[in-house]
C-alpha cells in the first residue's frame, strides 16, 4: 500500500475516534460550562477577539492556546464544539505527522504502528476533546519531531541500519552509508527553520519546552554528518533564526508591559514552589486552600510575595520570591525533598492519569471509544517503550535527539508538579520506541530468539511494576473530578443535578472539603438550611481556612438565628483576610442587630 495512504488511513481513523468521542462526551456540563483553566482560556480568547490582541498585562500563562482560540472565535465564528472539532483534526494530524517521523528512523512498518498507538490512545482522545492546551502542544511536538528527524534522515552518516530490518545483519554486515551531501540542499535549511519555529510555537504552549531549546543547536553541531563546521553551525542558526522569529517579538511585548523582557510567562516560580515546598505533595496544590482557578493564581502568589517581603514587587520579582522561598524549605529539609523527587519520579510513570478539573475518569463513563482502548493508557505503554529503547540501544547516536528530550521533559516534569496532561509530551516521545519495541518482539519470538529478549522484558516488567504502585489517591482525585461537573451543573442552574453528583462524590470519598463546601452552598441555594450546615460544617473541620466555606456557614447560621455562632466565623475569616468585605459589612449588621435582641 503507499505511504499516502497509510497515512491518510491512520488520520482518518484517529479523526473518525475523536469525533465519535465528541459526540457522546457532548452532554458532559462541563463540556458544556467550562471551568478552571478552560474557562480561563475561552474568556480570555474572547477579550482577545474582542480587540485586545496586544493586552494589557504581562503574560503569566501560555498564550499561544488563547490566541489560537481567538483566530477561531473572530475568523470561524465558532464556539465550544467548534474548538473541540478543531482540536479532533488536529490531533488527527498529530498522528499522521508522527507516522512520518517515526518512519524517518524505524521504517514504515513501526511508523504505522506507531500512527495507530497514538490514533487510539485514550488520553490522547479525551485530551484533543477539552478545552485545553494538550492538542495543541501535541500537534506542535510532532510537528517539531517531523522537522527534525527530516533534517537527520538527510544528514546522518549511519551504518545503513536506520530503515532496514534491525534483526536482518548484524552493525559487523552493514555497509556505511553516507546520506549526506558535500553541499546540502536548502531544504534542509528549511527543515532546520520549520523546527526553530515549531519549537517556539510550543514554547508559548508548554512552558517547560524552554529547557529543549539548547539540545537542538548542540544535536545539530554534533550529529554525525560530513557537514562542515561551518556548515554545522550555519544549520544551528537556522534553527535559532526561526525561534527568534517566535520568541522575540512575545518577549519585547512582555518588556513593553511589565519593564522586564521574558520569551514566555512568569508563572515558573509559584508552580515550583507548589511542586516542591515542605508540604508539596506532587500534585497541584493551591498556594490559597480554594483558590485552585486560575482567576485567583497570579493574584495570590503576587499578594502573598508582597505580604512576606513588606514592598510591591514586579512580575519577576514575585516569581523569583517564589523560587527563592523554595529553595529556602528544601534546605531545611533536603532527605524530604529527595524523597519528594524520587516519589514524583515513579509518578511521571504512574499508569493513572491525574486529573486537573477536568478527568478521564468521568468522560469514560459517557463514550465507549474511551472505554474500548481504556487499556492503552501510560501503564502500558511506558514498558513497552522500555522495550524499545533497550533493544535500540546500538542505535544510540541516531537516536540521541528523541533521548536527550525524553530525559529533559522527564527533569521537566519533576521539577514542578505531576498532572496528566502536563506529562503528555512524553507520549509521542514515547510511542516510536514502544511501536519499535513490539515490532522488535515479535520479530525475535517469531525466529526464537530467547536471549535478547531477557534484558528488555526484564526492564518492561519492572517499569511495570513501578507504573502500577499505588501512589496516587485516585478514589479521591476522581471523586474531586466528579465534584467538578456537578460544579458545571450548578453554574448551567441545574441544582438538582449538582446535588445529585455531589452526593455521588460524597459517597465516593467523604473527607473532600471542597465536595462538602459546594454541597452545603447547594443546599444553601435550594433553601435547605439544616444540610447546608452540616455539609458547611464539614469543610470547615477538614480545611479551616477555606474561607468561601467558613462565610457561607456563616451566612446560612446568621439566617436561622444563630448569630453568636455566626459572628464566631465571620471573625476568623477577617483573621485570613482583614479586608474581606461581606465579613466586615456583616459583623456591622450582627452587631446592630445585637442591642434589638437584648
Amino acid at each position: 500500500m503507499p505511504c499516502w495512504a497509510l497515512l491518510t488511513g491512520i488520520g482518518v481513523l484517529a479523526f473518525i475516534l475523536r469525533w465519535i468521542c465528541l459526540a457522546e462526551t457532548a452532554a458532559i456540563a462541563s463540556t458544556q460550562q467550562l471551568l478552571g483553566d478552560a474557562a480561563t482560556y475561552y474568556a480570555w480568547a474572547e477579550k482577545i477577539a474582542a480587540g485586545s490582541w496586544y493586552g494589557d498585562t504581562t503574560f503569566y500563562q501560555a498564550p499561544l492556546y488563547p490566541y489560537v482560540l481567538a483566530i477561531l472565535i473572530k475568523f470561524g465564528g465558532v464556539a465550544v464544539p467548534g474548538i473541540r472539532f478543531t482540536q479532533a483534526i488536529l490531533g488527527s494530524l498529530a498522528c499522521v505527522l508522527l507516522v512520518a517521523s517515526t518512519k524517518k528512523v524505524f521504517g514504515l512498518r513501526t511508523a504505522v504502528v506507531a500512527g495507530v498507538m497514538l490514533a487510539i490512545y485514550s488520553p490522547a482522545i479525551y485530551y484533543d476533546g477539552i478545552v485545553q492546551k494538550t492538542s495543541l502542544a501535541s500537534f506542535l511536538l510532532c510537528g517539531l519531531l517531523w522537522a527534525s528527524l527530516s533534517i537527520q534522515s538527510r544528514l546522518f552518516v549511519s551504518s545503513g541500519l536506520s530503515n532496514a530490518d534491525p534483526l536482518s545483519k548484524s552493525r559487523e554486515e552493514a555497509a556505511p552509508v553516507a546520506v549526506t551531501p558535500e553541499h546540502p540542499k536548502p531544504i534542509v535549511y528549511l527543515f532546520s527553520l520549520v523546527a526553530g519555529l515549531f519549537l517556539g510555537l510550543l514554547v508559548l504552549t508548554r512552558e517547560n519546552a524552554l529547557l529543549w531549546i539548547p539540545l537542538f543547536p548542540i544535536w545539530m553541531i554534533w550529529l554525525p554528518s560530513s557537514l562542515s563546521r561551518r556548515q554545522r553551525f550555519a544549520l544551528a542558526g537556522t534553527m535559532i533564526l526561526g525561534l527568534a522569529m517566535v520568541l522575540v517579538p512575545v518577549a519585547a511585548r512582555n518588556g513593553s508591559l511589565g519593564g522586564e523582557w521574558s520569551p514566555t510567562t512568569f508563572q515558573a516560580g509559584p508552580n515550583f514552589y507548589i511542586g516542591n515546598n515542605a508540604h508539596a505533595s506532587g500534585i497541584y496544590e493551591p498556594l490559597v486552600p480554594g483558590h485552585e482557578t486560575p482567576v485567583y493564581e497570579r493574584s495570590d502568589a503576587h499578594r502573598l510575595a508582597e505580604q512576606e517581603t513588606g514592598h510591591e514587587l514586579t512580575a519577576r520579582e514575585v516569581s523569583r520570591f517564589w523560587f527563592a522561598k523554595s529553595w529556602s524549605e528544601i534546605r531545611q529539609s533536603p532527605l524530604s525533598w529527595i524523597s519528594l523527587l524520587v516519589r514524583k519520579t515513579a509518578m511521571v510513570v504512574n499508569h493513572f492519569e491525574v486529573p486537573d478539573v477536568e478527568s478521564l475518569f468521568i468522560h469514560q463513563q459517557y463514550s465507549v471509544v474511551l472505554k474500548l482502548f481504556s487499556f492503552w493508557q501510560f501503564g502500558l505503554l511506558a514498558p513497552l517503550a522500555a522495550i524499545g529503547l533497550v533493544m535500540t540501544r546500538d542505535r544510540w547516536k541516531e537516536l540521541l535527539l528523541l533521548y536527550a528530550l525524553i530525559a529533559v521533559m522527564i527533569v521537566a516534569i519533576v521539577g514542578f508538579f505531576i498532572l496528566g496532561r502536563y506529562r503528555f509530551p512524553l507520549v509521542p516521545l514515547l510511542i516510536p520506541f514502544a511501536a519499535v519495541g513490539v515490532t522488535l518482539f515479535i520479530q525475535m519470538v517469531s525466529r526464537r530468539r530467547w536471549r535478547p529478549l531477557r534484558m528488555p522484558v526484564g526492564v518492561a516488567i519492572l517499569v511495570a511494576i513501578v507504573s502500577y504502585l499505588p501512589i496516587h489517591a485516585e478514589n479521591h482525585l476522581n471523586a474531586s473530578s466528579l465534584t467538578n461537573v456537578a460544579v458545571a451543573a450548578g453554574q448551567q442552574g441545574d441544582l438538582g443535578a449538582a446535588i445529585m453528583l455531589l452526593e455521588q462524590s460524597n459517597r465516593m470519598q467523604p473527607d473532600i472539603a471542597e465536595t462538602n463546601y459546594n454541597l452545603g452552598f447547594a443546599y444553601k441555594q435550594t433553601g435547605q438550611m439544616q444540610p447546608a450546615i452540616e455539609h458547611l460544617v464539614k469543610a470547615v473541620q477538614l480545611e479551616p481556612d477555606l474561607m468561601t466555606a467558613n462565610f457561607h456557614l456563616a451566612e446560612c447560621l446568621e439566617r436561622i438565628g444563630r448569630f453568636e455562632e455566626a459572628k464566631l466565623f465571620y471573625a476568623n475569616i477577617l483573621t485570613v483576610d482583614p479586608n474581606h468585605t461581606g465579613a466586615v459589612r456583616a459583623l456591622e449588621r450582627l452587631d446592630t442587630l445585637a442591642p434589638q435582641a437584648q
